[in-house]
């Protein structure tokens, strides 16, 4: 059996998406209360909307990891759901108890009923990060008929088929939640998967189209980013705004992607450990980095700070260091457990 290509490149897109889903929160604020219109708003809500691609990097490295674990691997739908409900489900449940016991103890949101709950816990409206739980679960469900596709048709064909398919969605229809509805993520999770497929192909594909990528990339980040600004706060029209935030999406993953290659190949060991242990790391960071958040906004309140600068800074500092570090002592106590049943 063909060795597996050790995708260490992966570590760092992971890292950064870790990091950017930080500074997108921590930067809200900034977004929210900075008055409208003013220098400082603007460069907040830009920098916001810059770093928007979140979601859509970690659906497509979703797809990545799924379809090159399955490449030389059966496909059996029941063991595939029940990992995944370990891996994902039980400790969103243990953040979804502590954020809602947290912020209603603050005042911060009102007691639910079991129906609200419910809702809430299914839609992943409790705290922002939650909503990437439904979008992920509704790509794991349907896994298996993709991965058909993928091994059954030519993959030019299949992803031609899906480019038509995300376009006709994000043209034409339009229905409630749609930022929790999987055909808005569609596109890149198949895209993570056609690149697992034949890595070395793509990889160089990529390499010798980067600077192409890296010109897509700052043309829809300036596009995507003046356009929304001018539409949310100046009231203009944003024409096919799901499509160019597809595109700003897309050239944003890849261009992060080549250069989590490049970087990659210069890091010393050392470095790439770390790396892949905020990889491993990744899916505490993403669920409970705004508990920490929160928490923080509070000591804030009650200290006097009020400066929006000082919070942004303070706050994007705590919050990565301190949920990448309790998140690394829960994965690394977890393993440590494990090895020690195994030797009972």
């Amino acid at each position: 059996m063909e060795k597996k290509q050790k995708l260490t490149e992966l570590f760092l897109l992971t890292s950064f998406l870790c990091c950017f889903v930080v500074l997108i929160h921590t930067s809200s604020e900034g977004v929210a209360n900075l008055p409208i219109g003013s220098k400082w708003h603007k460069l907040f809500y830009m920098f916001n909307k810059a770093l928007s691609f979140v979601v859509p990097g970690f659906v497509f490295l979703s797809g990545l990891k799924l379809t090159y674990s399955y490449q030389q691997k059966t496909f059996s739908f029941f063991p595939f759901i029940k990992k995944r409900i370990l891996k994902l489900l039980i400790p969103y449940t243990f953040w979804y108890i502590a954020y809602y016991k947290f912020l209603t103890s603050i005042g911060f949101v009102e007691s639910k009923t079991i129906q609200q709950h419910i809702f809430s816990f299914i839609m992943g409206d409790l705290v922002s990060p939650f909503y990437f739980v439904t979008i992920i679960f509704q790509f794991y469900f349907l896994f298996g008929i993709i991965l058909y596709f993928l091994k059954k048709y030519q993959i030019s064909y299949f992803l031609v088929a899906c480019v038509i398919l995300q376009y006709i969605y994000l043209r034409y229809i339009f229905v409630p939640y749609d930022d929790r509805f999987f055909m808005t993520y569609f596109l890149y999770f198949i895209l993570g998967c056609v690149l697992a497929t034949d890595m070395t192909f793509f990889q160089n594909k990529i390499n010798q189209y980067c600077w192409l990528i890296y010109l897509c990339f700052a043309f829809f980040t300036y596009w995507h980013t003046t356009h929304a600004y001018s539409a949310n706060i100046e009231g203009m029209i944003y024409y096919y705004w799901r499509i160019f935030t597809c595109l700003f999406s897309i050239s944003a993953v890849a261009a992060f992607y080549h250069l989590s290659c490049i970087i990659t190949q210069i890091l010393p060991k050392w470095a790439i450990t770390i790396f892949k242990a905020i990889e491993e790391s990744s899916l505490y960071i993403f669920l409970g980095h705004c508990y920490l958040l929160y928490f923080c906004n509070e000591r804030w309140f009650e200290i006097g700070l009020h400066s929006i600068l000082r919070k942004f800074i303070y706050n994007s500092i705590i919050v990565f260091f301190g949920s990448f570090l309790l998140s690394f002592l829960y994965v690394f106590g977890k393993k440590k457990w494990y090895s020690i049943k195994k030797k009972i």
